[in-house]
């Protein structure tokens, strides 16, 4: 029983740290609109600056919150207002503008983890602080945990009574219902969401401040926090406060008693499972209501004639190439395979998919565990099987979700998928990896064999799009993408058509993992399921422009070839560089590189009248 009560007593205090990360995520989005992926990262600075001014300056993390916690205020109020507040209000569309806050915050958190990583390494940083056993009766606890339980308890009433009880407390929950409306009756929309974004920030170095007493820092903790924020402001329900609180404190009851009866390696899928059950069986939380989402214009550039010179000529290429240009050309067609299976399903309908790691992952893993005893062609067919399966059964589950919803599910999958794999083989197979040495694909050159292996995959892709697009099942994905409604109501079988696209698309991504896959001699989940995958797979998708079948590999070749040329100059650089790249695209090359060459043809065409 006391074993009962002390893992009920610590899965309170982590759920409580849970929820007081999650309050300051909840005002920014349920106010401000913003989902702010680079949350985590001033909860991060905020831990490094507690742990700097402990060691350095011997002043105790309660100074670093007197002058931490305006300063995160005051940097998260011009972040708003100099940068997310013009880049969003250029455009009317709800579904434009999350797509843009998402691009951009993901850039933002790139930047920092970067700037952080040149700083001060990638060594954790760690101090304690208020380390005394605080004994209750039978239970012991550390008197910072148990400080950072009452911050938690504190500031979520506090959050709460403001907004319900106070004058700018109405004015925010007026934004949060109806941004269009709330002006009709004075209320200063960008003020106050500039307010409620700052808050935010704010709350977030209040949490980071509190947690370095007891959690060590490194640059990359910001982005484990995030996942954990979004899980609990969408259980909870967006903009409501008090939701979030009770959704922290139940999904750190269910991670320790997910330890407690199954074993510690599975908390994150205990952590996942809670999740998903609550977002599927309730997509707008416990408390919360629902969002909205936009439409969009869809363009697509003909180039069939040019695509079938280049085609040629890439046939030939590999007989006249180094080895260097050879591998530079299977990064460029693993990307381009991704990149555009991920447009194939995401450009026209609209929904931000991150699990590209997840299913490039599992084709990767799949090669690795059966190629070696049952052959290659054996283990590419039982990866794409794989990969339809889990694709099917992720869209069936999830496609009625839209916008952020779906965002955080397939953000959480690849680590979920991650932590299961790695679970089972320290646990079953006693294993960290898989070797493949001297695995061989078709001949004895593995590289040319994989390179026309990824070629063939991506004029796979390329040929199918076109083809959807020429047939009754364009006009549907594109009546689909710009209002899902209007859809149903003509006759369009859209869950039929969402989820058979998702399948396409994550079968063309697993298919490019497992070609892959015999490039490396040793295969780890770690590698296998490495995130960076999803988010260059996005950003190369738009930076060409998803919603034309020539734009993702517009945008593949010059960011493999900026990202070859990083990596082996400025290897400490490489997130900067990728973070600036989001941002980039967001501010200057919003439609895509293809969205752009249309601007300057059609204003072209103007200047020499043949608009006339």
């Amino acid at each position: 029983m006391t074993l009962f009560f002390d893992f009920m007593i610590a899965g309170l205090v982590i759920g409580g740290i849970y929820a007081l990360i999650a309050i300051g995520l909840n005002l920014q989005y349920g106010v401000a609109r913003v989902l702010n992926l680079a949350y985590g990262e001033f909860l991060m600075l905020a831990g490094y600056a507690a742990f700097w001014g402990f060691t350095l300056l011997n002043a105790p993390p309660f100074v670093t919150l007197l002058f931490g916690v305006p300063a995160a205020f005051a940097a998260s109020w011009l972040l708003f207002m100099y940068v997310l507040h013009p880049l969003l209000s250029r455009t009317r569309d709800p579904g434009k503008r999350e797509i843009d806050s998402i691009i951009s915050t993901f850039g933002l958190l790139f930047v920092l983890q970067g700037v952080a990583l040149v700083l001060w390494t990638g060594t954790d940083r760690a101090y304690t602080y208020l380390a005394d056993i605080v004994r209750l009766g039978p239970l012991a606890l550390s008197a910072n945990r148990i400080v950072t339980l009452v911050a938690a308890l504190a500031l979520a009433f506090g959050v709460y009574a403001a907004l319900r009880y106070s004058k700018t407390g109405r004015a925010l929950r007026s934004i949060a219902s109806n941004p269009e409306a709330a002006p009709l009756v004075g209320v200063d929309v960008k003020r106050y969401s500039a307010l409620a974004f700052a808050s935010g920030g704010a709350l977030a170095a209040c949490a980071g401040i509190l947690i370095s007493m007891f959690f060590g820092m490194n640059p990359t903790t910001g982005a484990a926090f995030t996942m954990k924020a979004l899980i609990v402001v969408v259980m909870g329900g967006i903009g409501h406060v008090m939701g979030g609180f009770v959704a922290g404190i139940l999904l750190g009851l269910a991670e320790q008693f997910g330890a407690l009866l199954l074993n510690s390696g599975l908390i994150t899928v205990v952590s996942f499972t809670l999740f998903s059950i609550v977002l599927l069986w309730k997509p707008e939380g416990l408390f919360g209501g629902s969002t909205r989402t936009g439409s969009g214009r869809l363009i697509r550039i003909p180039k069939e004639i040019i695509a079938l010179v280049v085609l040629a000529a890439l046939i030939v290429a590999p007989r006249y190439i180094d080895s260097y240009r050879l591998a530079q050309l299977l990064d460029i067609f693993k990307y381009v395979a991704l990149a555009t299976g991920w447009a194939f399903f995401s450009g026209p309908t609209r929904y931000i998919s991150l699990a590209a790691s997840a299913f490039y992952g599992v084709g990767n893993y799949t090669i690795a565990v059966l190629a070696p005893d049952y052959g290659y062609l054996y283990a590419l067919g039982a990866a794409a099987l794989i990969g339809i399966l889990l694709s099917a059964f992720v869209g069936l589950a999830t496609l009625r979700l839209k916008g952020m919803y779906f965002v955080i599910f397939t953000f959480g999958l690849a680590t979920l998928v991650r932590e299961i794999v790695t679970w089972y083989e320290a646990s079953i197979e006693l294993k960290a990896g898989r070797y493949l040495y001297g695995l061989e694909v078709f001949t004895n050159d593995v590289a040319r064999d994989i390179y026309y292996q990824l070629l063939a995959l991506s004029v796979f892709i390329i040929v199918l799009w076109l083809i959807r697009d020429r047939t009754r099942m364009g006009f549907a994905m594109k009546t689909l993408g710009a209002d899902e409604t209007v859809a149903r109501q003509i006759g369009i079988n859209t869950t039929a058509l969402k989820i058979g696209t998702f399948v396409i698309s994550a079968l063309v991504m697993t298919l490019a993992g497992a070609i892959m896959a015999p490039r490396a001699s040793y295969i780890d989940p770690t590698t296998a399921f490495n995130p960076t995958v999803s988010f260059l797979t996005v950003i190369m998708a738009l930076l060409g422009g998803a919603t034309s079948v020539w734009g993702p590999m517009l945008g593949v070749i010059p960011l493999v070839l900026i990202q070859d040329w990083i990596s082996i100059n400025f290897p400490n650089y490489f997130s900067i560089v990728l973070g600036l790249c989001f941002l980039g695209i967001v501010f200057f090359i919003p439609n895509g590189l293809l969205g752009l060459l249309q601007d300057w043809r059609r204003k072209w065409r103007a200047r020499r009248g043949y608009d006339a």
